[in-house]
């Protein structure tokens, strides 16, 4: 079984699942994450503080898998008074062009109706070269919403491997590129037996 790792050791990234086996496990995982949350911006949190964000952090990822059919998601927290970013991994077996499959990873011929999607290369260490996109789209009621993709093909692991963050505030998506890029250049592909 592949699944995504990280080497990140910041306290802004929480891998969490798809399915919750029980109530009682999303609760723990909250907690914790609340806590390291909390300590990374305050010398001594509040049990009430803690207690909100655990459950605020417990209501997030309930339904994850209703949401989208992803392998994988982590959650980026950078801050514990603002909403947390999912990101979200899909995994496939490798298929077809290389490039074409990139570009249909990164959604690099996407119709957006804001401004032309961006799309640039994107070297990692462990994943090697793929692609990063940035897309700028509204929604129905004209809320502008920025999704930033990044796509490769391991060629060792024989699988196509998309990241992908969907934000509803241009602007917090612009003042955490750096981190985000410095996450993705993070992952690696662990071939777990």
């Amino acid at each position: 079984m592949k699944f995504v790792d990280t080497v990140s050791e910041t306290l802004q990234w929480f891998p969490t699942f798809m399915q919750w086996n029980s109530e009682d496990e999303r609760e723990e995982w909250a907690e914790l994450c609340a806590l390291a949350v909390l300590h990374a911006h305050e010398e001594k949190p509040k049990r009430r503080r803690t207690k909100a964000l655990r459950k605020q952090l417990s209501a997030f990822v309930a339904d994850f898998s209703k949401l989208t059919p992803a392998d994988q998601a982590f959650l980026f927290i950078p801050d514990p008074d603002r909403m947390p970013v999912p990101a979200f991994i899909l995994m496939a077996e490798s298929e077809g062009d290389r490039e074409t499959t990139l570009r249909q990873i990164v959604q690099a011929d996407a119709e957006s109706l804001v401004r032309p999607v961006e799309v640039d290369p994107f070297t990692t260490e462990r994943l090697g070269e793929g692609l990063r996109s940035t897309r700028y789209w509204s929604t129905a009621d004209d809320q502008l919403m920025v999704t930033v993709r990044y796509g490769w093909r391991a060629e060792d692991a024989g699988v196509d491997l998309c990241l992908y963050m969907v934000w509803n505030d241009p602007g917090h998506m612009a003042s955490y590129a750096d981190a985000v890029d410095d996450f993705a250049r993070s992952l690696w592909i662990n071939d777990a037996q």
